[in-house]
């Protein structure tokens, strides 16, 4: 098992005026296809009802393998309920381009999961650096 440890600048909403951390686990599936692996750093912005994070940066320190799960954590702030999550790399590297399978995010203390199955290449074409993924919630 990959853990990265991440540090995320705090989101500036706040639920009824106290502002509550929240832990997380971020699993990135990257595809088992052919030069689907890079040694670009991936970044995550999570969309929720009351606001939104800033970006997380999801760097690993060897790179990202085919057919390997990246475990990230990151502590943020409550913004309600989380809708959607923006993945994204910085094109860096001899092998910018990654395709990605999954993202999973996990609540470290409830166990809720959110799947957002992806099942697309960030950096081919070559222009294309985002991806938005909508959120379907699983127990």
């Amino acid at each position: 098992m990959k853990l990265f440890s991440l540090t995320l600048i705090s989101v500036t909403c706040c639920f009824l005026g106290s502002c509550l951390d929240f832990d997380f686990y971020i699993d990135v599936a990257i595809g088992n296809l052919r030069d689907a692996g890079s040694n670009a750093t991936l970044y995550a912005k999570l969309y929720g009802t009351n606001g939104n994070s800033s970006d997380i940066r999801l760097k690993s320190p060897y790179g990202f393998d085919p057919a390997t799960t990246y475990h990230f954590f990151a502590t943020i702030k409550e913004f309600g309920t989380i809708e959607k999550i923006w993945i994204s790399h910085d094109n860096t590297g001899e092998r910018p381009a990654m395709w990605i399978k999954e993202i999973c995010l996990r609540d470290a203390v409830t166990k809720v999961k959110w799947k957002y199955p992806c099942k697309t290449w960030l950096g081919l074409p070559k222009d294309r650096y985002t991806v938005e993924l909508s959120r379907t919630k699983t127990n």
